[in-house]
């Protein structure tokens, strides 16, 4: 069994971490002008606790809990120690990047050996949306590097028997979850995988391990919630909204078109005066009352956002003509630098998608589902069914893709082997 940990960097991955650091700056130096601090609600958070308001994104409340909470305090320091700026930001999230781009390497290794970690290290690097995304102002990159150092984690448990790792996977998915709270779909899956890599007894030693760091990372916070709402109240309350924009009459039209749920002009207008928690309890009423009002609709719903999620074109693709925009900052992925990045996208993204899937047809035929490829699928999986709950777009699948890159660096290393010696047919997978 090949252990991911211990390891030194070796020579060509410093090239491919000197090589996406240096594309980044580029794109700094080239288009920085095009990266906004408006373009997501985290800096109006950040802004606001730096001038003593408080966790609020409202000018008329003194707090409130609409989004999880890690990534705006994460801007706050930026702010405090290099100042307000996108550029700031993005550097910092350029460190972010490379920590992700080690892990994704040691992943890879572990599924498939050096050549794989090394070309999912370099897919992952080199792939032009996050390119631009990761720099931008939003949870993108530090929820991908705690994605990636969590994966990592749980192998590493296995590897070294040591429930320390398994500790250091809670705590990792604690703050992933402070991030985007779909990580706790995960958790239970990767419960199971250590039993069967483990047995029972070490995967509930684990597993409880886990659950301890993973919950002491987030009870100071439900604890706040609680608190401010009176009524226990977990993570954020932005789910509501969320499930209503994602179930609707109209979101499956809009996704057909290329348009994002967030521009739905079909919603019933939120009756005023409600609290922060009956607003959010009105808008989750609303989605269950349309899905169970309506249920020849849900197949052809669950279809559009599934081909919203895993399209290889970028989506959305534009904004609708009768949308209403409380910022006009997301006009600007309307203009010619970024159609040219969709067309660099599709070319990019697409190989990469089928190669992915011959990678997973590999992991079948050797019978490694269930095994060193378990925890891929569990993150791709989970993804996959949070934005399938909630409504997707490329953003929102973007956490899942450093995996599916290594299902496809899995495909290349395969066929690969197979040009050299045709006679084996291991493709490299370790035994």
């Amino acid at each position: 069994m090949t252990s991911i940990t211990g390891f030194r960097i070796p020579r060509v991955l410093l090239i491919i971490l000197a090589l996406a650091v240096a594309l980044r700056i580029g794109y700094l130096l080239i288009a920085g002008h095009t990266l906004s601090l408006q373009a997501s609600g985290y800096d109006v958070y950040a802004t606001n606790m730096l001038s003593g308001q408080g966790y609020t994104r409202y000018a008329d409340r003194t707090a409130d809990s609409d989004l999880p909470p890690l990534y705006p305090f994460l801007l706050a320091g930026i702010y405090t120690i290099l100042g307000r700026s996108p550029i700031s930001v993005a550097i910092v999230q350029i460190g972010f990047d490379v920590i992700t781009l080690i892990a994704i390497y040691a992943i890879g290794r572990r599924v498939g050996g050096e050549r794989v970690g090394l070309l999912a290290a370099a897919f992952t690097g080199f792939y032009p949306y996050l390119l631009f995304q990761n720099l931008s102002t939003n949870d993108t990159a530090v929820f991908i590097m705690l994605l990636t150092l969590g994966v990592w984690g749980a192998y590493t448990a296995v590897d070294r028997r040591a429930w320390k790792w398994a500790a250091f996977c809670g705590l990792i998915f604690g703050l992933g979850a402070l991030t985007k709270s779909l990580v706790i779909l995960m958790l239970p899956l990767f419960a199971l995988w250590w039993w069967r890599q483990m047995g029972f007894q070490n995967a509930v030693k684990y597993t409880l391990a886990l659950g301890i760091t993973f919950g002491a990372v987030l009870l100071p916070w439900i604890i706040r919630n609680t608190q401010l709402h009176g009524t226990l109240t977990f993570i954020s309350t932005n789910d509501g909204s969320n499930l209503y924009q994602g179930n609707n009459p109209c979101v499956a039209d809009y996704f057909f078109n290329g348009w994002d749920a967030q521009w739905v002009n079909c919603l019933e207008p939120t009756p005023e005066g409600l609290s922060e928690i009956a607003e959010a309890n009105w808008f989750r009423d609303q989605a269950i009352r349309y899905l169970l009002d309506h249920p020849a609709d849900i197949p052809r719903l669950m279809l559009a956002k599934f081909i919203t999620l895993w399209s290889p074109e970028l989506l959305p693709r534009t904004v609708p003509p009768d949308a209403a925009l409380d910022d006009p900052a997301v006009l600007q992925y309307e203009q010619p630098l970024f159609q040219a990045a969709r067309v660099v996208h599709l070319l990019y993204f697409t190989p990469l998608l089928i190669l992915s899937l011959v990678g997973l047809w590999r992991g079948f035929r050797t019978h490694q589902l269930t095994g060193m490829y378990a925890p891929l699928l569990i993150v791709i999986t989970g993804i996959t069914v949070a934005y399938l709950i909630y409504h997707p777009s490329t953003r929102y699948r973007s956490p899942a893709d450093p995996f599916v890159f290594v299902l496809s660096a899995v495909a290349v290393d395969y066929w690969w082997m197979k040009l050299r010696n045709p006679a084996k047919n291991t493709g490299g997978v370790p035994t």
